[in-house]
């Protein structure tokens, strides 16, 4: 085994084993079946991205499998060696820490009040060194093997993943998708995490490529959960919605994950009153509460409950200044830490955080992009991003002289940009 998986759990590399071999096992025993013909497409191009880095890299850098496997896995593996965490037993400050180290992304799509356009959005929260990003736009021309709807797909992503890892998906099938991750406080469901299983990233990718409806994909998408990288996800189908028109069921459909258990549900009625949005709390009750939510709610407060966390209260306040795209740019990388009485003075309580600016304990983390997109724009894989944290009410840039210890290799040393169209041109 290479030296660079020294340090590495044995354990992790063990599962990580077992699960691709299942992986591989299935594909091979199900030839005929449309969803196992597409994971096959997927792992095949996996396959390539490894081949692809041996050829071409000094032999002292040849990396092992789990390399690629960590790149690819990186939201599973919070969760595959989790650690055993009592968060009813944390001060309320360790659990604040914890909680932001965790929770990642904020999304929204907006409605407007004559359903004349839709606007769909995501900002990314993470460590800030994740700032090396490639905005990718994906086309397959092999169908022979696999009925795919998705022939062509715009997504976010990182050097090396053959997934969002965001989300935010914009596919040829007229659907969109975007994804924000929930914590799961209740330890006892990591029995229902198993490598015979398919990891996240694979079945996203499946469910997008196979997908006819959001229905279709809520669906795909939960086959053989893992229990890894626990996501709320909201699909849009741009099938059936028209500008000025009532809007069809089955126009949003929004899907959760715990260890054990998927659920999912048709929530258009719900964003026909003018708005859904999405901030780390499951939105689904049997969710939530298997989740371990309410017992955190008790000990820590309600900044963790759906109706009353600091995202959800802004979020129902500023979502009617959503007029156009540069409003519902605004919303997206808010953060008025400082005078927003929501916020309570901290700049993680904000839709795009800046762990940077805490007073006690800053580190370089929160949230670090925003994807935005319309209806008609989602119509030609279309959008505009911005990478960096948010400067919004007159927040300083990022720079990382303020963390010269953190490694930051290939980044610029200020963060100040604008947002910037991608367009496939197709």
């Amino acid at each position: 085994m290479s030296s660079l998986n020294n340090g590495i759990p044995e354990p992790l590399l063990k599962f990580l084993a077992a699960q691709f071999n299942w992986t591989r096992s299935q594909v091979a025993a199900n030839q005929d079946d449309v969803f196992w013909q597409q994971v096959g497409l997927i792992m095949a191009q996996y396959d390539g991205l490894r081949a692809g880095y041996g050829a071409n890299v000094y032999d002292k850098h040849v990396l092992p499998e789990f390399a690629f496997q960590l790149l690819n896995g990186n939201g599973d593996f919070f969760d595959i060696i989790p650690k055993a965490v009592d968060v009813t037993k944390m001060s309320s400050r360790e659990f604040h820490d914890w909680r932001m180290r965790n929770g990642r992304c904020s999304a929204l799509i907006k409605l407007t009040g004559d359903f004349s356009d839709l606007f769909m959005s995501h900002s990314a929260w993470y460590i800030y060194q994740a700032m090396n990003r490639i905005y990718k736009h994906c086309a397959s021309y092999n169908f022979q093997a696999t009925i795919t709807h998705a022939k062509k797909i715009s997504f976010s992503s990182y050097p090396g993943y053959l997934e969002s890892l965001d989300d935010f998906y914009l596919m040829s099938s007229g659907l969109v998708m975007l994804q924000t991750t929930n914590n799961v406080f209740n330890t006892d469901l990591q029995q229902y995490i198993q490598p015979e299983s398919l990891q996240s990233w694979i079945r996203i990718r499946t469910a997008t490529a196979l997908a006819q409806t959001s229905e279709d994909w809520a669906e795909l998408a939960g086959r053989h959960n893992s229990g890894t990288y626990n996501n709320q996800y909201m699909v849009m189908d741009l099938n059936k919605f028209t500008p000025g028109q009532p809007l069809l069921d089955g126009t949003l459909y929004v899907a959760e994950q715990i260890p054990g258990t998927w659920e999912y549900a048709d929530v258009t009625k719900m964003l026909s009153l003018g708005y859904w949005p999405s901030y780390n709390v499951p939105f689904f009750e049997k969710i939530y509460n298997l989740s371990g939510y309410p017992a955190v709610v008790k000990q820590h407060g309600t900044d963790d409950s759906y109706e009353l966390a600091p995202r959800a209260k802004i979020f129902r306040r500023d979502q009617t200044t959503v007029v156009d795209l540069d409003s519902f740019k605004a919303i997206m990388r808010y953060n008025d830490y400082k005078n927003d009485p929501y916020a309570k003075g901290d700049p993680y309580n904000a839709i795009c955080s800046r762990g940077d600016l805490e007073s006690d304990s800053p580190s370089p983390g929160g949230c670090y992009d925003t994807k935005v997109t319309t209806y008609s724009m989602a119509l030609k894989l279309q959008s505009q991003v911005i990478n960096g944290p948010t400067t919004s009410h007159g927040l300083p840039p990022f720079s990382w002289s303020q963390f010269p210890n953190a490694s930051h290799l290939g980044m610029p040393e200020v963060f100040n940009f604008t947002f910037e169209t991608m367009d496939a041109g197709w």
